[in-house]
């Protein structure tokens, strides 16, 4: 059983079960840390990248929380602790409706908005021809600016057609 995060750090290829025990309690006698602590030793554990630099050299985290369906006082609580453990990269789907939940936490969480990316959603994929098509794509981007600024967010880096 791992019980700290050097002993995770000094595995020359962690398996799944060591980062699971890392990550507090899930794997019986796996000692707790928090969750920070916890997505550092993943971080640290992987081969793989965790951001990219961008062409005007902002780093992009490559992993994304994704909110589901689910209400709007979830959704914050759940994007404080995504925040918590690290994710910087958000989806918050219009299809979800909880994007006020979200902005709340973006506004509570302390983190400074330009380390965040945040991206959106419209539903435009109903539309018979390309006129309405762009009809729904402006509404959906004004229903979502009217939903993430009761939170406080101004603009989004990407919206998803």
């Amino acid at each position: 059983m791992l019980t700290s995060l050097a002993s995770l750090a000094s595995l020359a290829t962690p398996t799944r079960r060591d980062i699971l025990a890392s990550l507090g309690g899930i794997v019986p006698g796996a000692a707790a840390m928090p969750a920070a602590t916890a997505a550092a030793s993943v971080a640290a554990a992987s081969s793989y990248p965790s951001s990219v630099t961008l062409s005007n050299d902002a780093i992009f985290p490559l992993a994304s929380f994704g909110l589901q369906i689910y209400d709007d006082a979830t959704a914050e609580k759940l994007t404080l602790l995504a925040i918590e453990a690290g994710f910087r990269n958000f989806f918050a789907s219009v299809l979800a409706r909880n994007q006020a939940g979200f902005a709340r936490a973006i506004k509570r969480c302390g983190v400074p908005r330009e380390e965040l990316f945040i991206c959106g959603s419209v539903v435009s994929n109903r539309a018979v021809d390309e006129d309405t098509a762009y009809s729904f794509t402006q509404l959906g981007c004004r229903e979502n600016m009217e939903a993430f600024g009761t939170g406080g967010v101004t603009h989004l880096h990407m919206i998803i057609l």
